[in-house]
């Protein structure tokens, strides 16, 4: 008889393979377990620093340029001589030259400002003799220029008379000069600027000589606050 032959067991069942985690995709931030992002694992961009320089640029041009319009508006905007020619009374054509040419010697860290210097003018062909320094840089502007003409003491004196009015001065004072002084005449304008300070010319003429000369200076000066 023959011999059964046993049954095979059945083989154990193969345990299913764990799936694989995924991936991170790349570029994301990585979660921690609680779905919240890990601070030290952030990335940072370092933020471009162009925007606020190109700010910090605009504000610079910005202040320059509105300083720059101050402080012409400041010393006043008229920086040309608008009369060239003058008739005096005794009807004499009298050609001018612009104070700003003339009496460029005295002008100083933008002083006399150009409301002031450029509304005189003294008569083309003067030279000048002597330039005097009052303030010395140390008290209100003070200078004084002296030229030479050939003009007479009395068509000197008209032409400051005519002109300077016209200019925008105003005669506050005229006569003869102080008691000790050479004789002559002396007439005194006074004209408000855009630097909010009045200023005052002071024109003395000398009598004419013998030879057909006629000497004569012309003395600006800023006047206080108080004037």
């Amino acid at each position: 008889m023959s011999t059964p032959t046993p049954a095979s067991e059945p083989s154990e069942p193969s345990e299913p393979s764990e799936p694989s985690e995924p991936s991170e995709p790349s570029g994301t931030d990585p979660v921690a377990d609680d779905g919240a992002v890990d601070p030290e694992d952030r990335l940072f961009e370092p933020m471009s620093i162009r925007g606020p320089a190109l700010v910090v640029l605009g504000l610079a041009v910005f202040i320059v340029v509105v300083g720059v319009v101050a402080s012409a508006l400041a010393s006043g905007s008229d920086t040309t001589l608008s009369i060239h020619k003058i008739t005096i009374p005794d009807g004499t054509s009298v050609p001018l030259t612009p104070a700003a040419t003339a009496m460029k010697s005295i002008v100083s860290a933008g002083e006399p400002p150009a409301d002031i210097l450029g509304n005189l003018a003294v008569p083309a062909g003067s030279a000048i003799t002597r330039t005097e320094n009052s303030d010395q840089g140390a008290s209100q502007f003070d200078r004084t220029v002296t030229f030479r003409t050939g003009l007479s003491a009395d068509q000197v004196a008209d032409l400051y008379r005519t002109l300077l009015p016209r200019l925008g001065w105003k005669v506050t004072d005229q006569g003869s000069p102080a008691t000790g002084s050479a004789p002559g005449t002396v007439i005194l304008f006074k004209k408000g600027s855009g630097d909010s300070f009045y200023w005052e010319v002071g024109a003395t003429v000398s009598p004419t000589t013998v030879t057909g000369t006629t000497t004569f200076s012309l003395e600006l000066f800023e006047l206080p606050d108080d004037n």
